[in-house]
């Protein structure tokens, strides 16, 4: 190996320790951003990433020349299509991508798919000059990673046997040795974003109930500790919203254990999907739902504890298959300073609270006069 391939995978290295590191999918991309118009110069590319909600592939860091990197769909990535990389090159009868905005006369193209198992996280696009691109797969910038051509199954790679690098056609000739970089980088980027992941679905696990999507008790009492900590420097509002599934028992006697499941779920994502983002709705017991307002006075509590419950109220009238038009909610409304300072204060203010819901009649709102 040359001293420009050892540098090469030295900073690889750099990058991967870096990288392996983050907390945020936001963090990669910085250590990402920062690395690879070193591992590339004279080139240029960009790493497009899928937001977890969203149908188009992003840029998310670019490097090199000035150029508008676009969004683009799946369908407009032909490294997408056939799920390994491809090459455009002068010369050649491949198809250029779509979403592929340059000249094959001036540039090789390499798309690469970050893809982990069934999933595709992203795509990797390099741009490589055509007249700095080697020739020659073991002399020169040709050894930059390994000599003698020795393959390296990527990202994106159908078979990763010898001959094939990342299901690319051919990885000898112009640009080979630029497409084993690309194509190691891609699998290490992809490696560390899926780490990433494992690491939120292990958190998620400590602090998430598995049934409904919410927030677990545990996080709900740790968070509202936490924010009654800023509230009492602050002086601002905090409300908490406590709420109980009226008649649950019959319910599952009536309906089953199934059936009692799918309406926790339902209730849990219809409550994550009709709160702020700066909300936190959690399961608080079997049938217990909590709701943490940050900046919300016992007024405005009420009301959105109202609104909800009408929201309810309507899918009982118009809710089509939804199993929550068969219940009706008892709920509770408690808010920092008026009804108590401290943790234990609050939790036992909206507990009365909910008590006299269900004493004067269930599915109603009780406290935040």
């Amino acid at each position: 190996m040359t001293r420009k391939g050892e540098a090469d995978v030295r900073l690889l290295g750099r990058m991967a320790n870096l990288a392996i590191s983050c907390l945020t999918g936001e963090e990669v991309v910085a250590v990402a951003a920062r690395f690879l118009p070193q591992l590339f110069p004279g080139e240029s590319g960009a790493l497009f990433l899928r937001p977890a909600a969203g149908k188009e592939y992003e840029p998310a860091a670019s490097w090199g020349e000035e150029r508008a990197w676009r969004p683009f769909s799946g369908a407009d990535c032909w490294s997408l299509r056939r799920r390994r990389l491809h090459s455009v090159r002068q010369g050649k009868d491949q198809p250029l991508c779509p979403h592929a905005d340059h000249d094959p006369e001036r540039w090789i193209s390499l798309c690469i798919p970050m893809t982990a198992r069934e999933d595709v996280l992203g795509v990797f696009h390099v741009l490589i000059p055509v007249e700095e691109s080697s020739t020659d797969a073991g002399e020169g910038p040709g050894d930059r990673l390994l000599q003698g051509g020795s393959p390296i199954p990527a990202a994106g790679s159908e078979t990763g046997e010898a001959g094939e690098l990342g299901g690319s056609d051919t990885y000898l000739g112009e640009g080979a040795d630029e497409r084993r970089l690309a194509a190691l980088t891609a699998d290490i980027l992809t490696m560390i974003f899926v780490n990433l992941r494992l690491r939120r679905q292990i958190d998620d696990l400590a602090v998430r109930d598995a049934l409904t999507g919410c927030f677990n008790r545990r996080y709900l009492e740790d968070s509202l500790a936490r924010e009654l900590k800023v509230v009492q420097r602050t002086g601002r509002p905090l409300a908490v919203v406590l709420m109980d599934i009226d008649h649950f028992g019959r319910f599952t006697d009536a309906f089953g254990h199934g059936s009692s499941s799918l309406v926790l779920r339902e209730l849990g994502e219809f409550l994550r999907n009709n709160v702020r983002d700066v909300d936190l709705s959690c399961r608080y017991g079997a049938d217990e739902f909590a709701l943490l307002f940050p900046d919300t006075d016992p007024p405005g509590a009420r009301r959105r504890a109202e609104h909800l419950q009408a929201m309810l109220r309507d899918l009982s009238r118009h809710g089509g298959g939804s199993h929550l038009r068969r219940i009706t909610l008892s709920m509770g409304v408690a808010a920092y300073p008026d009804q108590g300072e401290t943790w234990g204060d609050l939790m036992e203010a909206v507990k009365a609270a909910l008590k006299r819901a269900k004493q004067t009649g269930r599915d109603r709102v009780c406290g935040g006069e």
